[in-house]
């Protein structure tokens, strides 16, 4: 999904959620879950699959009108250091852009 389309789809609110995975060493991808039930990945110009830094791409997503995101992770920080894990999902972070 390029910029202009994720615009297109948030001013005619066919937007559910835009969602920031973390990727642990590799980046950030972005999927945008449509009120239809669709999911879309939001990707960089270049033909780049994930966006290297947060900060950029948070600018980049308010320049499309994105005025929250949710940002997840697949791994806890206590996975990550081998501690015991809850057994509840995280909910991610909603951030305000």
């Amino acid at each position: 999904m390029t910029g202009w389309r994720l615009r297109m789809a948030l001013a005619r609110g066919r937007v559910e959620r835009v969602e920031v995975w973390v990727l642990r060493g590799s980046g950030y991808a972005v999927r945008v879950l449509g009120v239809d039930g669709g999911l879309q990945f939001f990707e960089p110009a270049g033909g780049a699959r994930l966006w290297p830094a947060l900060a950029p791409l948070k600018a980049r997503l308010r320049r499309c009108g994105v005025r929250q995101l949710l940002l997840l992770q697949r791994e806890s920080h206590d996975e990550i250091i081998g501690r015991p894990v809850p057994h509840a999902p995280d909910p991610g972070l909603s951030l305000r852009l």
